[in-house]
């Protein structure tokens, strides 16, 4: 409790001037965005697996799963804000401090499940692309250490004490067993906290580089090899926002009354996980539905004319006569059937309505003569 020794003996200035990310505006402008990208990612996942290709698997079981704790992680993040994250601990009011610990009871563990389910999902997606060889030994390899990682998290983050409401309620009798990141000793519990965003960053620089080893590939073509640095990109995004959580941890790691005014720096660490978690999650989707709608380009920007062919007659004699004109695309013309007529004058006339041509027609002529014009001749085969 010697944090909260030097707290008590060395006050914050409350005229400190509010750093952007504690600013209720900056934190929902800078996570939110990204988040309905998150969901949009996912929701193209989920209809190319279930209605194009209908092949779900557990990497999009996971990946829903860890969307969903995402969100609870979100949710609650914007709700702390409310009771006081973001201002120094001393200007808390006394009755919201419970509320906000609650509330990052469950902030907390729901990022550290939703971690460890995006690394699952995106070794599960691994497993469906190596089919045999080295990279799918390493993948189970990894999947087997992922899992472990992901369970030692998830008791950190849902029973960080004995009993959990000890969390929120140091002072309750009899006094509350708590480990990790949430035990009393400040040091332990910030080292707790560097291990965490050590090991998840390490596990992310392995897990999102393994498909850059078929970069490496000499047969690749274009298309895949501009895919792959794309992919490469984003995971080195989701790296980025990994190396920033941990330099916020560290940066604040210096005893005393700054480490334990952490309501004060506390907002960019939650805003680089938020951000971190995102672009984990769209990273691992892109691949699943970027090619169905590369292939949906086509149809979507590129309209199909129809074209109309005739073949023209051309009667003998000297009266006006009606045909169609030429090949043409009714799109670029944008006439009617009627428009498009071309008149034609020097040509007879063929008059339907004379009994005569009603015969030949209808058959009642003998198959060696025809009708042209108003004439009848005869012709020898």
């Amino acid at each position: 409790m010697s944090g909260f020794a030097d707290l008590y003996a060395h006050p914050p200035d409350h005229n400190d001037p509010i750093p952007a990310s504690n600013r209720p505006a900056a934190i929902y402008g800078a996570t939110l965005p990204f988040h309905i990208l998150t969901w949009a990612a996912v929701a193209f996942r989920l209809y190319t697996r279930y209605r194009v290709v209908r092949e779900p698997g557990w990497d999009d079981y996971l990946i829903i799963g860890g969307a969903i704790f995402n969100l609870m992680s979100l949710i609650t993040f914007y709700i702390c804000v409310h009771f006081g994250l973001g201002k120094h601990i001393f200007n808390i009011q006394p009755n919201h401090f419970i509320t906000m610990f609650k509330l990052l009871y469950v902030q907390t563990a729901s990022y550290y499940t939703c971690a460890g389910l995006v690394k699952l999902s995106l070794l599960c997606q691994y497993l469906r692309l190596f089919k045999k060889g080295a990279l799918r030994y390493i993948c189970i390899g990894l999947l087997v250490l992922t899992s472990l990682w992901s369970f030692l998290w998830f008791l950190q983050g849902w029973f960080p004490c004995f009993p959990v409401s000890g969390f929120w309620n140091r002072l309750s009798q009899p006094p509350p067993k708590c480990w990790g990141t949430s035990i009393a000793d400040m040091k332990l519990s910030k080292a707790a906290f560097v291990g965490f965003a050590a090991s998840n960053m390490t596990l992310d620089t392995i897990i999102f580089f393994i498909p850059v080893t078929l970069y490496l590939n000499p047969g690749i073509a274009t298309k895949q090899a501009v895919a792959l640095i794309t992919l490469f990109l984003l995971g080195s995004i989701v790296l980025l926002m990994s190396i920033l959580r941990l330099w916020t941890a560290v940066r604040n790691d210096r005893g005393g009354a700054s480490t334990m005014d952490f309501t004060w720096w506390y907002p960019l660490t939650m805003i680089m996980a938020a951000l971190e978690i995102d672009f984990a999650i769209i990273c691992a989707s892109i691949p699943i539905f970027w090619p169905v709608i590369v292939a949906s380009l086509p149809q979507i920007f590129v309209t199909q004319e129809v074209r109309v062919t005739h073949h023209e007659r051309l009667p003998d004699g000297a009266h006006m006569e009606y045909e169609l004109g030429r090949t043409y695309s009714v799109k670029s013309n944008g006439g009617d059937s009627q428009e498009n007529l071309t008149k034609i004058e020097g040509h007879a006339k063929t008059d339907y309505t004379d009994q005569l041509v009603v015969d030949h027609v209808t058959g009642k002529i003998k198959s060696n003569t025809e009708v042209v014009g108003y004439q009848k001749k005869k012709k020898k085969r």
